[in-house]
């Protein structure tokens, strides 16, 4: 049986082929790297899976390889052909939120020639899916929206540079807008608890955030012109509720498109999107190699 396996900072999510599910917890062993490979390594191959989909948060190669992961430095330079050689298991690997990507249209979106995902958590990435096939890029990491410019000289994101997508439409994005605002020092579950409560300044930040989410989604939509985009991850699935009115805010924003030329869609996957995508990567994987 095939199964997917989400490798992240704090868990590892594991969706079988039936459906079952399971999360692991791996904080007390990402800061020994051997202890971590050796403990992934038994997840990715528990139950004697006839293939493994891997999605990894990070820069990963079309062959398997993790060029950089920043919010799993552990895996840095992780070849996962030589992790699993010795288990000749089918595999397959890629960036968390392109692997996710092709879970969106393998699963639920199948009629769609041109679909974005775009996930917003503790980061924010994308994912393209074009006529039925995932797009990686040259190198495997296609897609790294979070980090294209949304304010010049904006704030300064985690990566570095100033005026990033994610430093605005992210967990710790929406914790700085509030406490801009006045708020205080609070983590985003509670910002969206009393924004769906009411809270003026709470409601401010959450507004903020679906101005800076709607202009990202824009330029998306002028630069591949799809027919879905599907919004998914830990924050959306948590402010799914406020964000009513994103499709007609970006609508407005693309006169240049017809009104009717896409559909904005909220992920059903929840916190096990990676590790969905991971399953359909594989599954595609084995079906084309038995083709």
């Amino acid at each position: 049986m095939l199964k997917g396996v989400d490798v992240g900072g704090s868990f590892v999510k594991v969706l079988w082929e039936n459906g079952r599910r399971e999360k692991h917890d791996i904080r007390e062993t990402k800061e020994d790297r051997e202890a971590f490979l050796q403990k992934l390594r038994e997840i990715i191959t528990a139950g004697n899976p006839t293939g493994v989909g891997v999605a990894v948060a990070g820069f990963t190669s079309l062959e398997g390889k993790v060029f950089k992961s920043p919010n799993i430095p552990v895996l840095d330079g992780v070849d996962f052909s030589e992790l699993l050689r010795e288990t000749g298991i089918p595999f397959a690997v890629g960036n968390d939120v392109s692997v996710a990507s092709f879970g969106e249209w393998f699963f639920d979106h199948r009629e769609s020639r041109c679909l974005i995902l775009v996930a917003v958590g503790t980061g924010l990435g994308g994912g393209l899916v074009i006529e039925g096939e995932p797009f990686f890029g040259v190198c495997g990491s296609a897609m790294e929206i979070g980090h294209h410019t949304i304010l010049r000289g904006g704030r300064l994101c985690h990566c570095g540079r100033r005026g990033c997508w994610e430093a605005y439409c992210s967990s710790y994005g929406l914790e700085r807008t509030y406490r801009e605002l006045g708020g205080p020092d609070l983590r985003n579950p509670e910002i969206i608890r009393r924004a769906l409560e009411g809270e003026a300044t709470a409601l401010r930040a959450v507004r903020i955030f679906e101005e800076f989410l709607s202009l990202g989604l824009m330029n998306l939509l002028h630069l591949f012109n799809p027919d879905r985009v599907v919004l998914g991850g830990g924050l959306i699935e948590g402010m799914k509720g406020l964000l009513g009115d994103t499709e007609r805010k970006v609508k407005d924003l693309t006169e240049s498109l017809p009104a009717g030329c896409f559909s904005l869609h909220f992920s059903s996957a929840g916190e096990f999107l990676g590790a969905r995508g991971a399953l359909a990567l594989i599954k595609k994987k084995t079906t084309d190699i038995r083709s």
